[in-house]
């Protein structure tokens, strides 16, 4: 199988993993090598073929890398990109292509055309599943995410009793809720310890400062993190693979929605846990939550009040 970004879609894809180490059949991971430990020491695959990013830039590059994939059986491409298109093309494997609803997911942030689209059932690790009906796999809507992580993954570091993950980061503005700093401050007031998760990016984007919370941005490898995330009570988060990462670990995560959708797919499956989502007019905006909000004051994270997420999150433990 072929998903070669971003680290959240990639958590998301491990719920075809697990389908197909359920089922016995023999699988081989295809990443970026950057991502490469996601799947360290993972019982469930075959092999784990990893890339870098410059290795696949020219046609030659891809022809050359596709040589290595013409044994397999079925190839399921689940990125469905130019990149994955063309390397399943070359290989002459028989391809399977996860439907990403890519045209619908853009219609949905134009205004006057989001009415016309129905992606109130999609879901990105429901699409993954599909493209398993193939093999006759059964009851393939039970699969769920899942990385498989040891105490080899215990940070150096004394780990709370007690807390609730904060994932305070996104890549773009219009993803992150910038209330945090008051959320946090209610948890406390209910006797729980907060630890806040992420990369050294996501510390320069926050404009907030915390008091007495562990920190832990930028501090911790990947599956530092998740072993982290398996230890807490909760997960509140963007829509972030902080986020996914959490699902991954069994810990139940309340997502916040600002600038993107639920409807594009990213939302917690039943016993995952919830989420947050202003549901406005000018929602979604953009498919990435990159465009800066028309009305400058991000409403859409305004109507999400920090004791609402607090309460939400008391449902949720």
């Amino acid at each position: 199988m072929i998903r070669f970004s971003s680290l959240g879609d990639i958590i998301l894809t491990t719920a075809v993993v697990e389908a197909l180490y359920d089922n016995n059949i023999k699988a081989t991971f295809i990443t970026l090598n950057n991502f490469k430990i996601l799947f360290e020491k993972d019982y469930r695959l075959e092999k784990v073929i990893a890339v870098k990013k410059d290795e696949l830039k020219t046609i030659k590059d891809i022809k050359n890398f596709a040589k290595k994939l013409s044994d397999f059986d079925l190839i399921l491409d689940l990125h469905s990109n130019l990149r994955s298109f063309l390397i399943s093309i070359f290989s002459g494997s028989k391809t399977i292509r996860y439907n990403k609803k890519s045209i619908q997911r853009r219609l949905l942030t134009k205004p006057f055309l989001k009415k016309f689209v129905n992606l109130e059932d999609f879901s990105v690790v429901g699409s993954y599943l599909d493209t398993l009906k193939i093999l006759k796999i059964n009851n393939l809507e039970k699969y769920k995410p899942k990385i498989i992580i040891s105490d080899n993954d215990k940070p150096n570091i004394i780990i709370p009793e007690n807390f609730i993950a904060i994932g305070t980061g996104a890549r773009y503005k219009g993803k992150m809720y910038p209330y945090y700093k008051e959320v946090i401050n209610l948890l406390k007031k209910e006797g729980f310890n907060i630890v806040i998760l992420g990369s050294k990016e996501d510390i320069k984007k926050d404009k907030n400062t915390y008091k007495d919370v562990i920190d832990l941005r930028g501090k911790l490898s990947i599956r530092e993190s998740l072993y982290v995330l398996s230890k807490a009570k909760l997960t509140i988060s963007n829509d972030s693979a902080i986020a996914h990462m959490s699902r991954a670990v069994n810990t139940k995560v309340l997502m916040i929605y600002g600038a993107t959708h639920p409807y594009f797919g990213f939302y917690p499956l039943e016993d995952e846990g919830d989420y947050l989502f202003a549901n406005l007019s000018c929602q979604p905006c953009d498919l990435h939550g990159k465009k800066e909000c028309k009305f400058k004051n991000y409403k859409c994270f305004e109507e999400i009040k920090p004791k609402f997420i607090v309460e939400k999150a008391f449902n949720l433990l």
